[in-house]
């Protein structure tokens, strides 16, 4: 999973547009979205491999978060 985060960095540091995929060797998807798209491949191939419940999960952080103001950590 970090990995997969890490090679999406890459591509934004080498200069690779948001919503840019490319092709190499014909075949392979690169760019930011592929990378992302990778991760969350994994994440969800651990959580379905380790009954996490990730759905379940989610909603209940999103149910959470919407009772926190706005920027509740006044991060910029």
């Amino acid at each position: 999973m970090h990995s997969e985060l890490s090679e999406a960095f890459e591509e934004y540091r080498n200069g690779k547009g948001i919503n840019e995929t490319y092709y190499e060797e014909g075949k392979k998807t690169c760019g930011i979205p592929s990378e992302l798209a990778d991760v969350v491949i994994r994440i969800f191939d651990f959580c379905g491999g380790n009954n996490i419940d990730l759905e379940k999960i989610i909603l209940e952080k999103m149910e959470y978060n919407e009772t926190r103001p706005y920027k509740h950590g006044k991060k910029c």
